[in-house]
């Protein structure tokens, strides 16, 4: 099942790293997108750590291990779970994937949506299939990829890119 529900103290550290996740944006390192310039201080918390918590959700799916601390010393220059999986989070259940041009492309995006604690994950594509044109966004420099473009997440582990989950 796609389906993963985090337990209140996992949300809690998904929290704290949030938090420290855009205390680091805001002194200039890992820098972020934000196109919704409208969120306070504390909307884009909440953002940050429901990415963070979408993080886990992946690796708790695939059972790997997940240190929500940890998650914000990688930045772009390791795979958020597992070895080359970029999560990608939206709280709109027929959200869209969306690509940046900083994002590797050698990793995996996988789409997780929902709010916490309860996530759903979408589905998958290799970050440089998502990079065409045909889902270049006409204002942003990213590519939203919709979910009906999306493999299922089940088929990830025995296709030719199952490294990506190790």
């Amino acid at each position: 099942m796609n389906h993963v529900k985090l337990a209140n103290d996992e949300l809690a550290q998904c929290t704290i790293a949030g938090l420290q996740r855009l205390m680091r944006k805001l002194a200039g390192h890992n820098s972020g997108h934000y196109y919704n310039n409208s969120l306070s201080f504390q909307e884009r918390v909440c953002e940050e750590a429901e990415s963070v918590a979408a993080e886990w959700a992946v690796a708790k799916y695939y059972g790997l291990p997940f240190e929500p601390a940890e998650a914000n010393n990688h930045f772009k220059n390791k795979a958020d779970v597992g070895n080359a999986l970029e999560v990608k989070w939206t709280k709109y259940a027929d959200g869209s994937l969306i690509i940046y041009e900083s994002d590797r492309k050698t990793d995996i995006a996988v789409l997780v949506v929902g709010k916490s604690p309860n996530f759903v994950i979408k589905g998958w594509i290799p970050v440089t299939m998502a990079q065409r044109d045909r889902y270049r966004h006409s204002v942003q420099p990213t590519w939203w990829v919709s979910q009906n473009h999306l493999q299922p997440i089940e088929t990830l582990g025995a296709s030719i890119y199952a490294a990506a989950i190790d």
